[in-house]
C-alpha cells in the first residue's frame, strides 16, 4: 500500500446574532496537508478554533484514516459555544462528521451547518473540500 496525501482546505462563515444592533460575522479559511502511510490507523488532520463576536467560538476537529482500498476516512466533530465570552464553556450546538475521500483526483466536498440549537440564531457554515492523491 502507498502513501497518500489527503489535503483538507476548510472554509467557515459564522453568525453571532444580536439581538440589538448589528450581527457579528466573521470568515476564516485552514488548509491542512497530512500524509498517511498505515492502513486503519486515524491521524488527526485538522483542528481549529475560532472565536468571533465576544461570545461564539468553533472548535472542529478531524481524523484521518487510510482505508485498504486507498481511500480515506475522515471524521470528527464540530462544536459551537456561545456565552459571555469567545473562551466560555457553553456548548450551545454540535454537528459529527464522516465522509470517504476517494483516491484520485476527485474532490470530496461536505457542507454543514452548526445552530445553536439552545438559544439565539448563532450559527457556523462549513465547508470542507479534500483531495486524496498518492505522495511522489
Amino acid at each position: 500500500m502507498a502513501e497518500r496525501r489527503l489535503v483538507v482546505t476548510m472554509n467557515m462563515h459564522g453568525v453571532d446574532h444580536e439581538t440589538f444592533g448589528r450581527n457579528e460575522e466573521t470568515r476564516k479559511t485552514e488548509v491542512k496537508e497530512t500524509i498517511l502511510s498505515n492502513p486503519n490507523q486515524s491521524l488527526n488532520v485538522l483542528e481549529f478554533i475560532h472565536g468571533w463576536g465576544g461570545e461564539c467560538r468553533l472548535e472542529l476537529r478531524l481524523t484521518g484514516t487510510l482505508l485498504d482500498d486507498n481511500t480515506i476516512r475522515v471524521q470528527g466533530n464540530a462544536l459551537l459555544f456561545e456565552g459571555v465570552s469567545e473562551g466560555t464553556g457553553d456548548l450551545d450546538g454540535q454537528r459529527d462528521i464522516s465522509f470517504i475521500v476517494p483516491r484520485g483526483g476527485v474532490v470530496a466536498l461536505q457542507n454543514f451547518r452548526v445552530n445553536n440549537d439552545d438559544e439565539g440564531d448563532d450559527f457556523a457554515d462549513v465547508q470542507l473540500a479534500c483531495t486524496n492523491s498518492p505522495v511522489e
